[in-house]
């Protein structure tokens, strides 16, 4: 992954730690960090007629989910897919009979090839601009989360697990 590529993801995972990309009462998501980083690579790809800075963003940001999901899982003693079908269970008890787009992205990736999430996310963009934006931010959120989660429960600090995430961005992007 370039720097120009590397540097936009690495941006919005950290501000998906700011407890305001968090906010459930925000009218509009540009009214959350996250948000308005996501809206900024929207309009910087529309200026250039392209949708290079969004897809970017979401195949990292999908490969972070997925890194994030494989280390919960095994600090909770749980394959990934174990971990994702408990998110599922979860979210049914909740009323919600879908699985969450994210799992979704996030168990897309781990049943078949790497790039499968962002096949995932492209289908979605084609199909529902809004609603790809709306999973980007999902899946930034997704990430402060369970960065928040390794720091909290098992005493991982952030900026480690933020390095961390880093380096396997950057292998990602040497060999894409």
């Amino acid at each position: 992954m370039t720097t120009a590529i590397h540097d936009p993801v690495m941006e919005l995972l950290r501000a998906a730690l700011d407890p305001a990309s968090h906010r459930t009462d925000a009218r509009s998501p540009i009214e959350l960090p996250t948000g308005r980083l996501v809206a900024a690579a929207a309009h910087a790809d529309a200026d250039a007629e392209g949708i290079d800075r969004l897809t970017q963003l979401a195949a990292g940001t999908s490969m972070a989910a997925l890194g994030l999901t494989a280390e919960l899982a095994a600090r909770n003693g749980q394959s990934p897919a174990e971990l994702l079908d408990a998110m599922d269970r979860t979210a049914r008890e909740h009323g919600n009979d879908e699985p969450a787009p994210v799992v979704q992205v996030v168990r897309s990736m781990l049943e078949g090839p790497a790039d499968e999430g962002a096949e995932l996310l492209g289908r979605t963009f084609a199909r529902d601009q809004g609603d790809f934006l709306t999973l980007l931010l999902e899946l930034a959120t997704y990430c402060g989360t369970s960065i928040m989660i390794l720091e909290k429960k098992y005493d991982t600090p952030k900026e480690q697990t933020l390095q961390d995430l880093e380096n396997a961005l950057t292998a990602w992007g040497d060999q894409a």
